[in-house]
């Protein structure tokens, strides 16, 4: 049999279907601070100089207290001197509002706060003025979840009680204790502009854009301009009169002097559109953009007053492409430094220096070995000065461009045979233990560095150096193949230092010792294989005996005494001396 369907319909409309009404009590999440910002909003909307909150608890048991589950909860009371609410019927018409049309055009008021409450449940008590100064009788209100919903209908009743001589006063249950109340209010009156009041206290204050050095207005928005100011991942940097929302507004970063970024708080900005209900993020439109823009342009205003503003080369011609003049920065950059393996181990950076004439970018990246070797390298040939880190913020800075840069590295090692071999294929016998063999000392070692000019032309320069890293680059001491030549001066405990620099990363394994543990073990093994390189194996042996006494037995020895320790394996002879005997 065929079925045929039936043809679509010619037009269709937007409706809210009824299974939307059943689930109006999880529009909001329902803490006590979305229900102290709505509350707050629909005060200052209907035009209140103040909003009061007050507790009260249950006969015989003191506000302060937390209530125990089986306890009735404290009843919250938060009441404005507004307006009031003229039709109460407006409460439970979501989407409808008593505001005039123009508030709602410039808020984008949806009429639906009231459903912070409606998993809660509340009590509304009103009493409305009109325009003119006339004041209406008092009413009140009892909804309970199954009123929003729309399963049953609420009673409304003439009230005497109701604000006066207007107002309106929202009451709910909480189950949790005054002070936390008052940490909800307090967080949410915290940038709003009407005084609030809990029980009697009046809560602090502080202006959004409080700590600003630079002010601006722009369509409805205050831009506040803030230089070095630590801001989050997603932090609010926008405030609509108390609710603080993350709009992503620019930071721009400058060229060693740190960040400026910028806040936004709302005066009268109707283009702003704010996810509703609850007003927590802001709709990506081409409105946000702009936004993002002028507040961008208010950091470059704010900079233009600086003296010493050090943009970025992107940011410097957006300014002057918008008739704002930045001060470009200084012909000055950041010293060059070998990279260390140990990421934990944080150093303050070279302060920035002039570049000179013969100065030279690194516009590569050596790994901390290569590293570690280039730079004793540049310091024996007087050139370490000359090195300085690249900064791709300065491109398009003609100073800069000017710059030659070193773009890699290649390190040559010759044998005592006379043969030249580059680095990663020099002959070194394979690694077994601490107690391996070492790779044969090199008569020379030649490092190579490849340098781009400004017109594109390359060149090379060729650092004798007297040290070099075979073997995996990221890995513990036993996997490190120092290279010396023979007529090198290093010494051991120098090139153990250069040993822990290039190679010691601490691990965080579950069964690995402790970051102090692994760096003395490292510390021992290394100064082991640059004795064993540099000196003899016997010296080695010498040397790793008294740092293991030195480490393990030294705490034992008393001051005044003098211990004479001998081992013929496997006897070990202790002779202790007597106190006198130390005193010559």
């Amino acid at each position: 049999m065929t079925h045929t369907a039936n043809p679509p319909a010619a037009t269709i409309r937007a409706r809210v279907h009824d299974s939307a009404l059943k689930r109006v009590t999880r529009f909001f999440a329902s803490t006590l601070y979305e229900i102290f910002v709505e509350t707050l909003q629909n005060a200052r909307r209907a035009g209140a100089t103040r909003v009061r909150v007050t507790v009260a608890a249950p006969a015989g048991q003191p506000a302060g207290c937390a209530p125990e589950p089986s306890e009735t909860s404290l009843t919250v009371s938060v009441t404005d001197d507004g307006a009031g609410i003229e039709n109460p019927a407006v409460l439970l018409s979501f989407g409808e509002n008593g505001w005039n049309d123009d508030l709602v055009a410039r808020e984008d008021a949806a009429g639906m706060g009231i459903l912070s409450l409606a998993h809660r449940g509340c009590r509304i008590a009103s009493r409305p003025r009109t325009p003119d100064g006339h004041v209406g009788h008092g009413w009140s209100v009892d909804l309970l979840p199954e009123h929003f919903t729309g399963h049953s209908d609420a009673q409304v009743r003439y009230d005497d009680t109701a604000p006066y001589p207007s107002g309106t006063a929202v009451q709910f249950q909480a189950t949790v204790s005054a002070d936390m109340i008052r940490t909800a209010i307090a967080s949410a009156a915290r940038h709003y502009p009407l005084p609030v009041t809990f029980e009697g206290e009046t809560l602090e204050r502080q202006a959004f854009l409080d700590g600003a050095i630079h002010a601006e207005s722009w369509n409805g928005l205050a831009f506040g301009v803030y230089r070095e100011r630590q801001r989050g991942y997603l932090e609010p940097d926008l405030n609509f009169f108390g609710p603080t929302v993350p709009v992503r507004l620019p930071t721009v970063e400058t060229v060693h002097r740190g960040i400026w970024s910028v806040r936004a708080d709302v005066v009268d900005c109707p283009g702003l559109e704010l996810l509703l209900p609850a007003r927590r993020e802001a709709v990506e439109n081409a409105f946000l953009a702009e936004v993002r823009e002028a507040a961008r342009l208010a950091i470059y205003r704010a900079m233009a007053a600086d003296s010493d503003p050090r943009p970025a080369f992107a940011d410097w011609t957006k300014a002057r492409e918008a008739g704002i003049d930045l001060a470009a920065p200084p012909q000055v950059l950041r010293p060059w430094r070998p990279a260390i393996a140990d990421i934990d181990d944080w150093r303050e950076p070279p302060k920035p220096a002039p570049v000179g004439p013969n100065a030279l970018v690194m516009a590569c990246d050596p790994d901390p070995p290569e590293a570690q070797a280039l730079w004793r390298a540049a310091e024996r040939a007087g050139m370490s000065e000359e090195l300085f880190e690249a900064d791709k913020r300065l491109n398009g800075y003609g100073w800069y461009d000017r710059l030659d840069r070193v773009t890699g590295i290649d390190t040559e090692v010759t044998d005592g045979d006379g043969k030249a071999w580059p680095l990663y294929e020099y002959p070194v016998p394979e690694r077994t233990g601490a107690a391996a063999p070492l790779a044969a000392r090199p008569d020379a070692i030649r490092m190579s560095l490849a340098v781009k000019t400004v017109r594109a032309r390359s060149l090379t320069i060729i650092l004798p150096a007297d040290l070099a890293f075979a073997g995996d680059t990221w890995g513990w001491i036993s996997d490190a193949l120092p290279l010396v030549t023979a007529e090198s001066t290093l010494e051991p405990r120098r090139l153990a230092e250069l040993l822990r620099l290039g190679f010691f990363s601490f691990s965080d394994d579950v069964d690995a010792d402790s970051r102090e543990t692994q760096a003395m073990r490292f510390d021992e093994e290394a100064l082991h294989t640059a004795t064993r390189l540099l000196c003899s194996e016997d010296s080695a042996l010498e040397l790793s005996i008294a740092e293991t006494v030195r480490r393990e037995l030294f705490w034992l020895v008393p001051n005044n005494r003098k211990v004479e320790i001998s081992i013929t394996r496997p006897d070990i002879r202790v002779v202790l001396g007597d106190p006198a005997d130390t005193a010559t």
